[in-house]
């Protein structure tokens, strides 16, 4: 007869197996199966909810609106003043002093001139000729004036002498102008030598103004200089007053230039004020100073989220992003990393939602609120959850992903807090306390438990940050504060525990709380399976202890293993009495063939998938069920089928006797399959002694591995010792022997004349009732 230990993949009752322990495939589940996507995705959303908001909420109201509330500063900005720096400005502007060039050459120039002037009139040159040797303006009187004089040198040197005592005293193109930009002094630059200085207005008070005091100041010294005759003074004058221009000339380009860089030179002022400070109060009239904080707070918000900030947010969020493939990578199965990895990323963009929000509402309350202290933004930022992610990723994913996500909680608390350290140790060790306190969760209670640790954690580390940093003026902001920190820790846990059942149906996980729910013996289908199949019930407790045991041995997840062995066998409610455990009476089996008695048997895993999916069981339980058989062969009727066929005959074919499978495809399934055989073979056991229970382990576990029905279960040697150690243990305290009751003998078989009364304490039952 040919072995076929695996089914036929054809076979119908294989595929409807196969359909319950297929995960959901939905576009969502596929989607799961994209860390990467969701990496990039958590990056970006993470990035744009971490860039800071300064303003995003402020009105924007004009000069003479009224405030219809309290406008708080949302945190500590520096925004720059421009009413103070156009005045600081405008005294440096002030303060530059206007500037004036000596131009010593003029007087030089003009001496040279006359000195050709009269050289060329003595050697005789015409009359007509001289202004263009000279280059001098002459009219006719001052020519007759040279032809009266002849050209003498004493009216050479005498107009020599006025030109050099007009020019000393220095001629200014507008003295009225002078005294006006000189009031507090000026600077001179001698265009020759190229020298500055600053000079006060007494010092150049002399000065001859070029239009109006230029005739007086000529005429004045031309009438003391004998050799001009008085009836030359005038013709002399204005010949004089044609070539004589101004040596001190103010540069407007120059000092409009200085005034200009002065202006550059000054730094931006900037006003800085402070989080929590009133910009403007309910009912008071908005002022254009007001109005235009207000518009700048505004137009912050976008000017700090470029660039710079926004790379290095977004790099900080890839660093933290990709270091989750250096937790998760570990785990057993790539494809429950990469579902992982996508669990990870959409828990990270979604706590990060969940602390904006927080600010949010934190900053909203604040700027809602009167009053110093119900104003302060800082108090009820105390009572954020940063516990709730940490907390709510224990639960769903483990230890080590937990820690990992407490360390991103407080780093993005920090960003949101504009790089708070204070911040990043109080949301870390609320992390790190709300994930260790439920290291043992054993019911729903040690969620109050570890909000209760989270608030006590809470207010300490507040309490050191607070008297590191040194306590506010006003005591009663402190106590907002802590109060809020002891409320953190509770609202937390409420948001851990409100969102777990929401996450584990949309991640299809099965938490450890979930567990603890089907668990209880008071499910429907539990309690339908201990009323209606009581034999079933009592094997199903009994291989969950087994099952728990050899769990344990091994490092398995006990707790999933143990409920899984509760709900292993549902199936056998649609036909309990077919199983010999509920049997008390008749067998049905007597009056079928092998091969119908076998499909019943079979059918037990089917329908056990079919309850499983009605009751929505989650997948561990549905795996438990259909391969805690594996392709075992059901030996009695496969052996009944061949006796009956007779030994001629092949027409029994072994697969159609085998259970459909799948054979268990982890540690835990494998151990279940094992007890539930331990199990039922240790009813057989007439006598249950150590050596016995010992022996019947050793057989069935030799039988399992020949069969191969643990090829796919990952348990090495060692650890199938272990187990086989385990149940040694557990059967054995559970079949020990105890002394005789003193006056039974139950092990005497009693038979139908035996009528004798029964004693059993004070009370007397009648035989055979």
């Amino acid at each position: 007869m040919k072995k076929d230990p695996q089914p036929h993949s054809a076979r119908t009752p294989l595929t409807r197996i196969q359909r319950g322990l297929a995960e959901r495939s939905g576009l969502f589940d596929r989607l799961l199966d994209l860390p990467r996507l969701w990496a990039a995705v958590a990056i970006v959303g993470c990035t744009w909810l971490l860039l800071p908001r300064v303003g995003g909420y402020l009105p924007d109201w004009a000069p003479g609106d009224v405030a219809t509330f309290d406008v708080i500063v949302p945190r500590d900005v520096t925004l720059p003043d421009e009413a103070a720096t156009e005045a600081v400005r405008e005294e440096a502007r002030d303060a530059v002093l206007p500037v004036y060039d000596l131009e010593p050459r003029l007087e030089v120039d003009l001496s040279e001139s006359i000195a050709v002037l009269f050289a060329a009139c003595r050697d005789g040159t015409a009359s007509d000729d001289l202004a263009g040797v000279s280059g001098l303006r002459i009219e006719g009187p001052m020519l007759r004036v040279l032809e009266s004089a002849k050209c003498s040198e004493r009216l050479e040197k005498s107009l020599l002498d006025v030109v050099q005592q007009v020019y000393s005293l220095r001629i200014v193109d507008d003295q009225r102008a002078l005294v006006s930009r000189g009031a507090r002094g000026l600077r001179m630059r001698n265009l020759a030598s190229g020298s500055e200085r600053s000079v006060d207005l007494a010092d150049v008070s002399g000065a001859i103004d070029l239009r109006s005091g230029l005739e007086n100041a000529l005429r004045t010294r031309l009438l003391e200089k004998p050799a001009v005759a008085r009836r030359w003074v005038t013709p002399t004058l204005t010949f004089l007053e044609s070539n004589l221009a101004a040596n001190l000339v103010f540069n407007r380009a120059e000092t409009s230039e200085r005034v200009r860089r002065a202006a550059e030179e000054v730094a931006p002022r900037s006003q800085v004020f402070r989080r929590g400070q009133v910009l403007v109060r309910r009912g008071d009239t908005v002022t254009f100073t007001g109005a235009r904080t207000l518009h700048l707070l505004n137009l912050q918000r976008r000017e700090l989220t470029r660039y710079s900030t926004t790379l290095g947010i977004g790099l900080l969020v890839a660093l933290l992003v990709f270091g989750w493939w250096r937790i998760l990578d570990k785990l057993d199965s790539q494809q429950a990393t990469r579902r992982q990895l996508s669990m990870a990323f959409m828990l990270m963009l979604l706590f990060v939602v969940l602390n904006r929000l927080g600010v949010f509402l934190a900053t909203a309350i604040a700027g809602t609120s009167f009053g110093p202290v119900a104003s302060s933004m800082d108090s009820y930022l105390w009572g954020l959850p940063y516990a709730a992610g940490p907390v709510t990723v224990f639960v769903l994913m483990g230890a080590q992903p937990a820690i990992l996500f407490a360390l991103w909680t407080a780093l993005t608390a920090g960003i949101l807090q504009g790089g708070d350290y204070g911040t990043v140790v109080f949301a870390l060790t609320a992390g790190l306390v709300g994930a260790l306190a439920l290291q043992r969760l054993s019911d729903r209670a040690v969620f109050s438990r570890a909000g209760l640790a989270v608030a006590v954690a809470n207010l300490v580390v507040f309490a050191i940050l607070e008297l590191f940093r040194g306590l506010p003026e006003l005591p009663e902001i402190v106590a907002v504060a802590a109060v809020a920190s002891v409320l953190g820790g509770p609202v937390a846990l409420g948001i851990a525990s409100f969102l777990l059942p929401i996450l584990e149906s949309l991640f299809g996980v099965t938490t450890d709380i979930r567990l603890l729910e089907l668990s209880n013996q008071n499910q429907p289908l539990l309690r339908k399976l201990s009323l209606q199949a009581p034999g079933t019930y009592q094997h199903s407790l009994a291989v969950s202890n087994l099952a728990e045991a050899g769990a344990d041995a091994v490092g398995a997840n006990s707790l999933r293993l143990r409920v899984c062995a509760y709900y292993h066998d549902v199936g056998k409610l649609m036909k309990p009495e077919y199983f010999v455990e509920n049997q008390r009476g008749t067998n049905p089996h007597d009056t079928l063939s092998p091969s119908m008695s076998v499909l019943v048997i079979q059918s037990h895993v089917k329908q056990g998938l079919e309850m499983a999916s009605s009751e929505r069981l989650p997948l561990p339980i549905r795996q438990a069920i259909a391969t805690h058989h594996g392709t075992k062969l059901i030996r009695f009727f496969f052996n009944k089928a061949t006796e009956l066929s007779g030994p001629e005959s092949r027409q029994v074919v072994e697969s159609d006797f085998r259970y459909p499978g799948p054979k268990p495809p982890t540690k835990e399934l494998g151990i279940l399959l094992l007890a539930d055989a331990v199990e039922a073979a240790a009813r057989t056991l007439e006598t249950p002694s150590s050596g016995k229970i010992q022996s019947m382990i050793d057989r069935i576990f030799t039988d399992a591995l020949e069969d191969g029905q643990l090829d796919d279960s990952e348990l090495t040697f060692s650890e199938l010792d272990k187990v086989a150690s385990a149940f040694l243990w557990v059967l054995t305290n559970m079949y020990h022997h105890r002394i005789d009751y003193p006056g039974f003998d139950f092990d005497r078989r009693r038979g139908a004349r035996d009528t004798g009364p029964i004693q059993v304490g004070t009370k007397t039952i009648a035989a055979g009732s």
